[in-house]
């Protein structure tokens, strides 16, 4: 038998707030972070059906960061003493740390696709970009795209009301041009694109459909990258490789957006090769356990 000794008076605690969250991935994610760096601490998840009462025992309790997930990232927002300004334009919240006056509320999301984009070497200023989707997390795209520079950004959706929503929100943050459109205005962009699909078409009871009716917009597309990582690869993906591309799932996404919570819970950075290092263990423990 070994001595569990790596938990003792000092270890600082951090949670996973949510309803579902028996099969996050984040523990394993953000324990392994810890491990790597020599940060003294435990991350645990945590069901809970009141989040506003969820977020006033922890902070009686000194939890010192916590990551919330869904059904609870607008509604904890309510329950913050501040908001970061590019949460407020998202609208959205994944990220709580202590302060004296209680939890300030991060979104991540952005810094878990600019690095799953710059890492390989992806950048978005000049470019034309286009977001399929009008959820929480084309919101993030919308605002990293223009937050980024780029050239035109296409907010692409079904429903093209809910794409001029987001539009008019992240504008009152970020600077940009924004058209927003159904899927058939994909067929007169006469350019270079980098798509970013945000839609959960793909995984739950969508497996192996696809937002894309016609996949001829993959002719033009240089860059696909696909925020689904469950199951890693979609139809969509599936598509894309048929066009020649090497898709880009959301699991990076996922890694790098844990990666900055615990950079802001622990007021550090972590260098960008143990990022790529801890991000090619991570993915290889995940596709393992798959």
């Amino acid at each position: 038998m070994d001595i569990a000794d790596h938990i003792n008076g000092k270890t600082k605690t951090f949670m996973l707030f949510g309803n579902p969250v028996e099969h996050s991935f984040s523990p394993v994610l953000q324990n392994t972070i810890a491990k790597t760096v020599g940060i003294n601490s435990v991350y645990t998840a945590v069901k809970v059906d009141d989040i506003g009462e969820a977020v006033k025992g922890a902070y009686a309790l000194g939890i010192k960061g916590i990551n919330v997930t869904v059904p609870y990232k607008q509604e904890v927002m309510k329950h913050l003493c501040g908001i970061d300004k590019t949460a407020q334009a998202i609208g959205a919240v994944n990220t709580l740390k202590y302060t004296d006056k209680g939890y300030y509320g991060y979104n991540t999301d952005i810094f878990g696709l600019r690095l799953s984009l710059k890492t390989r070497g992806i950048y978005l200023k000049n470019k034309t970009v286009v977001i399929l989707g009008a959820g929480g997390a084309a919101k993030a795209a919308v605002a990293l795209s223009l937050s980024e520079g780029a050239k035109i950004t296409y907010i692409i959706n079904r429903t093209v009301e809910k794409a001029q929503a987001i539009k008019e929100s992240v504008l009152k943050y970020f600077e940009g041009e924004v058209i927003c459109g159904d899927y058939d205005v994909l067929d007169s962009i006469d350019r270079e694109i980098i798509m970013i699909q945000t839609t959960s078409v793909g995984m739950g009871e969508g497996v192996w459909e696809s937002p894309l009716k016609n996949t001829e917009v993959f002719k033009k597309t240089r860059v696909f990258m696909d925020i689904v990582y469950n199951p890693l690869k979609t139809k969509i993906m599936a598509d894309a490789e048929s066009y020649g591309l090497v898709p880009i799932n959301g699991l990076d996404m996922l890694i790098y957006q844990g990666m900055a919570s615990f950079e802001i819970w622990n007021d550090m950075e972590i260098d960008i090769v143990t990022k790529v290092d801890l991000r090619d263990m991570l993915v290889s423990f995940y596709e393992r356990g798959r």
